[in-house]
C-alpha cells in the first residue's frame, strides 16, 4: 500500500522526533551514572562529548542504512534484508516483550509520579491515593498518546512532539542560563580550576565503558525515524532523514554537554551521586526551593515527548515484524485513510512491568543487534549488493570503526560483570532457537493459519484497517 503524502512527517517534525526522543529523563538521570563511573567532572565531560561523537557515528550510519533500505523497523528490516531471520527474530521479540514494556512502564509511571509531586502541595495525597493517582495519570498519558498516534502523523502526533521539543529546549535552557549566570557574574568557576577538574578520575577501562554505558542511554533515540521510515515524506526522504537525524543529535549534544558545565559550576561529583535528582537540587541550590517546587511538574512534562517517541517506535516496529511473518498478521493492520497503525500493543505491554533487571541483560542483546546491523551495511558495501535508489552514501570505514567500538565495549565490562554478559547471550541465543521451533509449528499446525485469517478479519471490521503489505519500493534479496 502506498502511503499518503499528507499524512507524513516533514523535516521539522521529523527533527522533533529525534529531540524528543533523545532529551528527556536522560538528562535528570544519566549525569548521576556518568560521575559516579568517572569520579570527575573533567572525565564526565570528555564522556559526555565521546559519546556524542559515538553516537554521530552511528547514526550517519544508520542513515545510510535507512536510504538503502528504506523499510519501517530499522534493525528489524536491515538484519531481515540478508536473510538472517532467527537474529531479526530474537531481536524482535525479546524487544517487544522486555525492552519496549520497560520503557513504557517506566515512562508512563515517572509521569505520573512528577506530577502527582507537582500537585501535593495542593491536593496532598495519602500514600495510597499517590500511588493510584501516580498509575491513573500515566496510564491516561499513554492511551491519550497511543490514540493520538492512530491518527495522521502531520496533523496530530507530530505536533505533540514539536511542542515537547520546544518545551525542552525552553526548560534546558533555563537551567543552562542559571549555570553560566554563575559562571560569568559569581565567578562559580572552582570545580573547573586545574587541581579540581580532574580530581577523583577513575581511568580503569571498565568503569570508563560503565560510565559511556549511560551516557549512549542518554543519547538512546536517535535511531526513532529508522523505525518509522515510511512515514516520512517520500519526496524529500533522502535528505529529511540526514538532516533530521543529525540536526536532532548535535542539538541535542551541545544542550546535554552545557546543561553539564551548569550542573558542575554549582555541585560537587559527590553531590551529583547523592542527589535523588539533579536538576531539583540545582534549582535549590540556585533559585531556591520555592522555584523546586516546579521542576516535578516541568520533568513530567518534559517526558511526554520521549513517550510519544517510543509509542511511535514500537508501534511501526510491530508492523515491520507482522509484515515479515514474525508476529499474527492483526498486527500489520493500518487505517485506510491516514495509514496510521491500528494498536493498542503498547499499552499491553506496558503491563508487562518494570523489569529492570532483565533491561540490564538487554543491553548486550543492543549491542550485539547494532553490531548485526552494521556488518549489513558493511557487506552491502563490500560486495556493492542492490538497495534502493540514490542512497545517503559514506566511506566504509565509518561502519568499520563503528563495530570496532561497539566490540570493544561489549568485551571490556564482561570481567566485571561476567552474569549480565552470559545471560544477555544466552537470551539472544535462546530466542533464535524459539524461531525455529515456532517455526515448525506453525508450518506443522493448520489451525494456527486458520485462527490468524479470523483474528485479522475481525479486527479488519472492528477497526476499518487493512494489511499494510510494505513500501511501494521494495528492497528484500
Amino acid at each position: 500500500m502506498v502511503k499518503k503524502e499528507d499524512n507524513k512527517i516533514g523535516l521539522i517534525g521529523a527533527t522533533s522526533y529525534i529531540v524528543g526522543s533523545i532529551i528527556g529523563s536522560g538528562i535528570f538521570i544519566a549525569p548521576k551514572g556518568i560521575v559516579e563511573h568517572a569520579g570527575s567532572v573533567g572525565l564526565s565531560l570528555i564522556i559526555w562529548v565521546f559519546c556524542a561523537l559515538l553516537n554521530m557515528i552511528t547514526a550517519i550510519n544508520y542513515i545510510e542504512l535507512g536510504t538503502s533500505i528504506p523499510e519501517s523497523g530499522a534493525d528489524l528490516a536491515y538484519i531481515g534484508y540478508m536473510g538472517w531471520t532467527p537474529i531479526a527474530f530474537s531481536l524482535l521479540w525479546l524487544s517487544l516483550l522486555i525492552q519496549s514494556s520497560s520503557s513504557a512502564a517506566v515512562l508512563y509511571l515517572t509521569f505520573g509520579k512528577y506530577l502527582v509531586q507537582a500537585l501535593d502541595p495542593i491536593i496532598c495525597f495519602s500514600p495510597a491515593d499517590a500511588d493510584n493517582a501516580s498509575k491513573l495519570f500515566g496510564f491516561g498519558l499513554l492511551l491519550f498518546l497511543t490514540l493520538t498516534n492512530m491518527f495522521s502523523l502531520n496533523k496530530f502526533a507530530s505536533r505533540v512532539q514539536i511542542i515537547s521539543m520546544c518545551s525542552k529546549i525552553f526548560a534546558t535552557a533555563i537551567i543552562i542560563g542559571i549555570g553560566f549566570f554563575f559562571i560569568i557574574f559569581r565567578g562559580a568557576t572552582s570545580h573547573y580550576s586545574s587541581s579540581q577538574i580532574m580530581k577523583g578520575s577513575d581511568w580503569k577501562p571498565g568503569a570508563i565503558v560503565l560510565a559511556i554505558y549511560q551516557g549512549n542511554w542518554a543519547f538512546g533515540g536517535f535511531t526513532t525515524l529508522n523505525y518509522g521510515s515510511e512515514e516520512i515524506q517520500i519526496e524529500n526522504f533522502r535528505k529529511t532523514l540526514p538532516r533530521a537525524c543529525l540536526g536532532g543529535l548535535v542539538i541535542s549534544a551541545v544542550i546535554y554537554v552545557l546543561v553539564n558545565v551548569s550542573y558542575f559550576a554549582i555541585l560537587t561529583p559527590q553531590e551529583i551521586i547523592d542527589s535523588s535528582a539533579v536538576a531539583t537540587t540545582f534549582i535549590q541550590r540556585t533559585v531556591g526551593n520555592g522555584a523546586a517546587f516546579a521542576v516535578p511538574a516541568v520533568v513530567g512534562f518534559l517526558l511526554i515527548g520521549t513517550l510519544n517517541g517510543d509509542v511511535f517506535s514500537w508501534s511501526r516496529y510491530m508492523v515491520a515484524g507482522s509484515r515479515r511473518k514474525m508476529m499474527p498478521t492483526c498486527f500489520s493492520l493500518i487505517h485506510v485513510d491516514n495509514d496510521s497503525p491500528r494498536t493498542f500493543t503498547s499499552i499491553i505491554f506496558a503491563f508487562l512491568g518494570d523489569t529492570d533487571q532483565l533491561v540490564d541483560y538487554l543491553n548486550v542483546v543492543g549491542m550485539l543487534t547494532t553490531i548485526f546491523a552494521l556488518a549489513v551495511l558493511v557487506i552491502i558495501k563490500w560486495r556493492k549488493m542492490p538497495v534502493a535508489a540514490d542512497p545517503v552514501k559514506y566511506s566504509i570505514f565509518w561502519p568499520v570503526l563503528n563495530i570496532i567500538i561497539m566490540i570493544a565495549l561489549l568485551v571490556i565490562p564482561i570481567q566485571q560483570d561476567p552474569i549480565s554478559s552470559i545471560i544477555g547471550f544466552s537470551m539472544f541465543l535462546g530466542g533464535g532457537v524459539v524461531y525455529f521451533v515456532v517455526k515448525f509449528i506453525v508450518n506443522h499446525t493448520e489451525f494456527l493459519g486458520v485462527i490468524d485469517r479470523k483474528l485479522t478479519h475481525l479486527c479488519q471490521i472492528l477497526t476499518w484497517t487493512v494489511v499494510d503489505l510494505g513500501p511501494e519500493e521494495k528492497t528484500h534479496l
